[in-house]
């Protein structure tokens, strides 16, 4: 009777063990769903215990309810314009990513891009995400996307960190929407105000336009 007994409460303890594991894994998911990238450490400092914090992230991965981006970057959103800005920071989402966000341009892009500090690479996730290297950090601000705030560029600083890299007639139409004082400042803090100078001159004749310089640099090789 006794045997019988044991094990019928071993059983139900089992039960109850598992119901609350259960709940506290349900737990560590949802603080973890509120960062859009987060690291062992991270999960760490919520778990108390290095080794089970590998074990289910390993577990997580495994299922497919998390994506391992490379080193100790994980993420449960698949959102590439969420995680994008805080794969390698420092860093800032820009260029016709930026432009198509704020409703400049009308080709939606095939990759989010992204300016950092660190060196360029390219990241394959839902869209690609393509990181260019700066020396210019500056000119971005932080934006909500589904609850999470971003590092992007304003819509200025995203039209200079553009030139180089997209053609000219990719951006062109966010042009005369841009603020030009602030478009000519970011320009000459970036050592591109004759290119600047020449598209307002030459590709947006309507713009009003304010003093800049009588020498540009010719512009066909970008479009």
């Amino acid at each position: 009777k006794y045997s019988v007994f044991y094990t019928i409460l071993q059983q139900r303890l089992k039960i109850v063990w598992g119901f609350v594991f259960l709940m506290l894994e349900l737990k560590i998911v949802r603080a973890l769903e509120k960062m859009a990238v987060f690291s062992l450490s991270d999960v760490s400092k919520i778990t108390g215990s290095r080794n089970y914090s590998k074990q289910l992230l390993s577990r997580l991965v495994k299922n497919g309810t998390i994506t391992h981006f490379f080193r100790d970057k994980y993420s449960f959103h698949s959102d590439a314009l969420i995680v994008a800005g805080f794969l390698q920071p420092p860093s800032y989402v820009s260029c016709a990513s930026a432009l198509s966000f704020y409703g400049l341009i009308s080709q939606m892009p095939k990759a989010v891009f992204v300016m950092t500090a660190k060196r360029a690479k390219t990241i394959n996730y839902s869209t690609p995400i393509i990181f260019h290297s700066t020396k210019h950090f500056f000119g971005f601000n932080q934006v909500e996307i589904n609850g999470f705030k971003i590092p992007m560029a304003e819509p200025e600083k995203a039209f200079i960190d553009s030139v180089g890299i997209h053609p000219i007639g990719l951006i062109i139409d966010a042009l005369s929407e841009l603020n030009q004082e602030k478009l000519l400042h970011y320009a000459r803090k970036h050592n591109q105000l004759k290119r600047i100078g020449y598209l307002l001159e030459k590709k947006a004749p309507k713009i009003k336009k304010m003093p800049i310089s009588s020498k540009y640099i010719f512009l066909d090789p970008l479009g």
